[in-house]
C-alpha cells in the first residue's frame, strides 16, 4: 500500500511529508513522562517529624514528591553509644546514590543506605533489606568490575538506538522528493 496516493508534486504533498518527517523526529519525545514517586522527609536527633521514621505517609507537608531521578532512597544514621539512637534519618530521591544498599560503621555511627526504584518504595525503616523494602536493588553494592582488554572498544552503531530506521526513512523521503516519485 503506497504511503502517498497522489502525485508528489501536488501542493498538499509537501506538508504531508513535512508532517511525517516531524512525527518521526519528535515522536519518541511525545510519549508521556511518568516520574518516580518517593517519600521525602528528614529527622535529626533534635528536630523533625518523628513519623518520618515509622510512617512517612502521615508526615505533615509534602511527604511524597515526584522524583525525576533514578532512585528513592533512605539514609539512616544511628549512634553506637547509646546504641540504636537515631542521629539522622533522610528519605528522598537521588540520581546516583553514594551506596545503593549498604551498611557502614565507624567508631561513632552505623549508617544504613537503601535505594530502590519503584513508586513509594522507600517506606521502610532503613534497617531492613528486601523483605521489608520493596523494589530494593539487592546485591547492587556487590558488583564486580572487570577491566577490558587493552586496545578494545565497545561496539557501537547507529542501529543500536533505532537511529538507522530514522536515517533510512529520511533518505528515502528526500530522494523521492528530488525525483518527484511516489513513495511506496
Amino acid at each position: 500500500m503506497p504511503l502517498f496516493t497522489f502525485p508528489i508534486d501536488t501542493p498538499r504533498s509537501l506538508p504531508v511529508m513535512v508532517l511525517t518527517l516531524g512525527l518521526m523526529l519528535l515522536g519518541p519525545d511525545l510519549s508521556p513522562v511518568h516520574g518516580l514517586r518517593c517519600y521525602s522527609c528528614s529527622v535529626t536527633a533534635n528536630s523533625g517529624d518523628k513519623r518520618c521514621i515509622s510512617d512517612p505517609g502521615s508526615v505533615e507537608g509534602q511527604s511524597v514528591v515526584n522524583c525525576n531521578r533514578k532512585y528513592c532512597t533512605i539514609q539512616r544514621q544511628e549512634m553506637l553509644d547509646p546504641p540504636d539512637k537515631i542521629n539522622t534519618f533522610l528519605r528522598g530521591c537521588e540520581e546516583d546514590p553514594l551506596f545503593l544498599n549498604d551498611v557502614l560503621e565507624d567508631s561513632t555511627f552505623r549508617t544504613y543506605y537503601r535505594s530502590c526504584s519503584t513508586d513509594l518504595c522507600n517506606s521502610g525503616d532503613g534497617q531492613e533489606t528486601s523483605t521489608g523494602f520493596s523494589g530494593l536493588d539487592t546485591g547492587a553494592s556487590e558488583n564486580l568490575l572487570v577491566p577490558g582488554l587493552i586496545g578494545s572498544a565497545p561496539i557501537t552503531g547507529i542501529g543500536s538506538s533505532g537511529g538507522c530506521l530514522l536515517v533510512l526513512s529520511l533518505f528515502v523521503s528526500i530522494m523521492a522528493l528530488i525525483r518527484g516519485t511516489v513513495i511506496a
